[in-house]
């Protein structure tokens, strides 16, 4: 059982691995962005702020940890599950020669406060593929000793970490925490989708003159296959909930040029209060593509009716501006097998559930790589 208590005018650090099934799996070969655990540092401090030094943090937002880099500056620590004798697998060192920090807020209730630290890492990078061996179950946990960790108090860092005085470095304790346990799988990776946005060099803002948009999916897989595209931007169908296309925002990335302002579209497609996809999407939202046969998906935006009003669909671009457009979504689709469409679909409605009960953790995801440059067009009153 993890003990949470905090040394005196010291910090608390320890590692909780993620929830995960009895075999996680860890794909050498498919980008996965992993989150494997977090560091919970526990502060005593209800008065001054407190920064956390050590090798290894990569702060971003509310912070990262990245694995490989807490790895090689000795922070963490893997070892062979399952090996009696199993020592801890020595990665390259490396010691970064700016120390990572993270700044801990004070809090009225000290023994509670907690700061979660998201530690992830890409598993396809070259450095897992070197150390680890395919069909091994491997362990990651947080380090002993090794890997310079200490803190100290906000206010008091007038130097650079490496000259902070020890009188002024506060201690940190490392509670014995868990372990994240992995089987290391060396799959084929999936083929790999990529997109490329075509437009219209003008935009006219009013006026009967439509605009079409055109996202060109190509693929590097020489076999067929098809990929299910519903419950994405591209059924061009909503729920209030946003899960589908809402607005244009959801197909592309547009900005002003100058100001670098976002456009905030006005166009809204379809809102149902009730959630409309079948039980087995309709054959039309599965898409066949190889190598020799790219999908073209089209979006004309012109004025949509409703009841009430009729909205332009251009609503939210300003006249006599440039805009800057990329593709920006979906970025990936969770279900896709090889064949031909003809045959993937053929038969009644239980013969397509059955034929489409495909396990993903073999297949893997397809992931949508952009290929375009930024695309600029202008607005015409």
């Amino acid at each position: 059982m993890t003990s949470k208590a905090t040394p005196i005018n010291g910090l608390s650090l320890r590692f909780e691995a993620e929830e995960q099934d009895a075999e996680d799996k860890f794909q050498l070969n498919r980008k996965q962005r992993r989150s494997l655990c977090h560091l919970i540092v526990t502060t005593p401090e209800s008065e001054r702020p407190i920064t956390l030094f050590c090798n290894g943090l990569t702060v971003v937002g509310r912070g990262r940890n990245a694995v490989l880099q807490a790895l090689r500056s000795g922070l963490f620590e893997l070892v062979q599950s399952g090996k009696e004798d199993a020592g801890v697998i020595m990665l390259p060192s490396f010691t970064s020669l700016r120390k990572g920090q993270y700044n801990i807020l004070p809090t009225a209730f000290p023994q509670y406060r907690e700061v979660s630290i998201d530690v992830s890492t890409e598993t396809t990078h070259v450095a897992w593929k070197e150390a680890l061996q395919p069909g091994r179950t491997y362990g990651l946990r947080l380090a002993e000793n090794a890997g310079e960790v200490f803190a100290c108090y906000t206010d008091e860092l007038d130097n650079p970490p490496d000259e902070i005085p020890p009188k002024k470095k506060l201690p940190v304790h490392r509670e014995r925490g868990g372990t994240y346990y992995f089987t290391v799988l060396d799959d084929p990776a999936p083929p790999k989708l990529f997109a490329r946005l075509e437009m219209p060099r003008k935009a006219h803002l009013n006026g009967p003159t439509p605009f079409t948009l055109v996202i060109e999916y190509t693929t590097d897989s020489v076999e067929p296959l098809v990929f299910d595209k519903s419950r994405s931007p591209l059924s061009v169908t909503t729920l209030c909930t946003g899960a589908n296309l809402h607005c244009i925002d959801q197909l592309i990335d547009c900005q002003d040029n100058v100001t670098g302002e976002k456009v905030e579209w006005g166009a809204v497609f379809v809102c149902y209060d009730y959630d409309p996809h079948p039980v087995f999407p309709d054959d039309g939202d599965f898409v066949e593509i190889s190598t020799n046969r790219p999908w073209r998906f089209e979006c004309t935006l012109e004025e949509m009716g409703n009841e009430k009003e009729y909205i332009r669909s251009m609503e939210g671009l300003k006249a006599d501006r440039t805009y800057k457009a990329r593709v920006g979504g979906p970025s990936g689709f969770r279900r896709w097998q090889y064949g031909k469409k003809e045959d993937l679909l053929a038969g009644t409605l239980k013969d397509k559930m059955k034929r489409w009960e495909v396990d993903m953790e073999k297949l893997g995801y397809l992931d949508v790589e952009r290929i375009e440059e930024d695309l600029y067009f202008e607005t015409v009153a």
